[in-house]
């Protein structure tokens, strides 16, 4: 079920115990997750290039966020999939959430993307990046990546 609170820019929403936490470049917006992700998407879409995101997935039950955000979606599709959130002081992209117009059609899936690069990368040691192709994929069906993956870790930070 879609959560109300996501997309609006007039709400706190918290959990206890995250496992990590950081903030946007000003300290505004505080972004809390219960786990690393099993990977990140350093995509090279437009979008994801313009808002500089490389994107964690969670449930949103996995993700709290504190502060008031500004919120943006595509203008370019006449069904955005997600709405990006940013501090509205520093403008760092904190995360996106599906968009309601997304959630009515595909109303099982919960899906939350964290910007991973708010994040320490020492934090992030063992976590796979990959590189989806996002600049060269139609929409539909699966994309192809632009080089291999690599692990995080000591010899190979990101």
């Amino acid at each position: 079920m879609h959560d109300p609170t996501w997309g609006r820019t007039d709400y706190v929403f918290l959990f206890v115990e995250p496992t990590m936490t950081s903030t946007c470049a000003c300290g505004t917006i505080e972004i809390s997750i219960k786990k690393t992700p099993d990977f990140i998407f350093d995509c090279n879409c437009s979008l994801c290039r313009k808002v500089g995101a490389a994107w964690g997935y969670f449930k949103s039950a996995d993700v709290s966020v504190l502060g008031h955000t500004a919120s943006y979606s595509r203008v370019d599709t006449s069904t955005p999939i997600v709405e990006i959130h940013s501090c509205k002081v520093c403008s760092a992209t904190t995360h996106f959430v599906l968009t309601d117009a997304y959630q009515a059609k595909f109303p099982d899936i919960d899906q939350v993307g964290v910007n991973m690069r708010l994040f320490d990368p020492e934090a992030l040691v063992g976590v796979d990046v990959q590189y989806p192709n996002g600049k060269d994929w139609s929409g539909d069906g699966p994309f192809g990546f632009r080089r291999n993956a690599m692990t995080i870790s000591d010899e190979h930070p990101w």
